[in-house]
C-alpha cells in the first residue's frame, strides 16, 4: 500500500528495539511501555498476500499451490484512481480456492461515502461479494492534510456505511506511525497490522490484537511476478474460515439483500509456507517466536 515503505521501516526498527519481555501463554504480548504494545501469533498462523496492479498479472493457480490461503486485492485509491487489475484478481482469486478480500486506499480529505459505494461498485460489476468472503478493508496510512479528529469523523462514516451495507464489522488495516491520527477509538474492528522486520508486530494504539500481520513488502511468490506483501492471518485455515463466515448481500446503491451471488466458499486446503523476508513454498509456516 503505496507510502508506507520508509514509515514502516522506522516503526519496525522502533518496535525490534522496544521488545522487553514475552508472555508464556497462548497470546503472547510483548511490551517496554504502554505505548509500545507488541502483540505475537496466538498459535498457528496461515500465510497470505495482498496485491495491487503493481503486481501485474497473477496466476492464481500457482499462487495457491505455493501455499497462498488467502488474498487481498485493491480495488481503488479513494475515488480518483481504480485498481486496473481488480477486476480480475477479485474473481480470479476466488476461482483458484483462496479466500479473498478488497481493500480501498483511504484518502480521509474525500467523500467516505462516494469512495465506499465506488468499491461496492467495483466488486459488484467484477461479480459481487460472495458467501466466504473477508469483509472489506479500509487501508488508512496517509491524513491527507487533516486533523486526527477529521480522519476519524471521515473513518467513522467509511465504516458506518459499510457495517450497514453487509451487516458485520470491516476491517482496518493501518501501522503504529498512524496512532496519534488514528485514535484509540477503533477497537471494536478487526485489526490488520502493517510492521517489517520484527518478531512480533507493534499495535496502533487502540488495539491489543490483531487479525492479520502484514510483516514485508519484499516477498516472492510463485506466481506472482516480482515483489509482493506478505501477511499472516492470526489462527488456522479453519479459523480464517470462521472469520470469513458469509456476509450480508451487497449491492452498490442497493438494499442490502440484493446483488450477491452465493456459494459455499472457497474449499479448505493445507500447505503453508513463510518468511520474513521472502516466501518459498518448501518452507512449512511456524508462527514467529517473540524474542526479548
Amino acid at each position: 500500500m503505496k507510502l508506507r515503505i520508509a514509515l514502516l521501516a522506522l516503526v519496525a526498527a522502533g518496535a525490534a528495539s522496544s521488545v522487553a519481555a514475552c508472555g508464556s501463554s497462548s497470546e503472547d504480548a510483548c511490551s517496554s511501555n504502554a505505548s509500545a504494545l507488541t502483540v505475537c501469533a496466538k498459535g498457528a498462523v496461515i500465510k497470505g498476500v495482498d496485491v495491487s496492479y503493481y503486481q501485474g498479472t497473477i496466476d492464481w493457480v500457482k499462487v495457491k499451490a505455493a501455499g497462498i490461503d488467502f488474498a487481498i486485492s485493491r480495488v481503488s485509491d479513494g475515488v480518483g484512481f481504480i485498481d486496473p487489475k481488480f477486476a480480475a484478481n477479485w474473481p480470479a482469486s476466488k476461482k483458484a480456492g483462496l479466500v479473498r478480500g478488497t481493500y480501498q486506499f483511504f484518502e480521509p480529505a474525500q467523500d467516505p461515502i462516494k469512495q465506499a459505494d465506488l468499491m461496492f461498485s467495483e466488486v459488484q460489476k467484477a461479480g459481487g461479494f460472495q458467501a466466504g468472503d473477508l469483509p472489506p478493508v479500509l487501508d488508512v496510512e496517509v491524513t491527507g492534510g487533516l486533523t486526527p479528529a477529521q480522519i476519524q469523523a471521515s473513518m467513522t462514516k467509511w465504516l458506518n456505511y459499510v457495517e450497514g451495507k453487509i451487516g458485520r464489522k470491516p476491517i482496518i488495516y493501518t501501522a503504529a506511525f498512524m496512532s496519534s491520527n488514528v485514535g484509540t477509538g477503533f477497537k471494536a474492528y478487526p485489526l490488520w497490522v502493517a510492521n517489517y522486520g520484527p518478531a512480533c508486530p507493534t499495535m496502533p494504539s487502540g488495539w491489543t490484537q490483531w487479525i492479520a500481520w502484514q510483516y514485508s513488502d519484499k516477498g516472492t511468490v510463485n506466481g506472482i511476478p516480482g515483489g509482493v506483501d506478505l501477511n499472516q492471518f492470526n489462527g488456522t485455515l479453519a479459523d480464517l474460515l470462521k472469520f470469513a463466515d458469509p456476509p450480508a448481500p451487497v449491492d452498490a446503491g442497493a438494499p442490502a439483500d440484493a446483488g450477491v451471488v452465493k456459494d459455499s466458499g472457497p474449499p479448505a486446503d493445507a500447505g503453508r509456507a513463510a518468511d520474513a523476508s521472502a516466501v518459498d513454498a518448501a518452507v512449512p509456516v511456524v508462527a514467529p517466536p517473540c524474542v526479548p
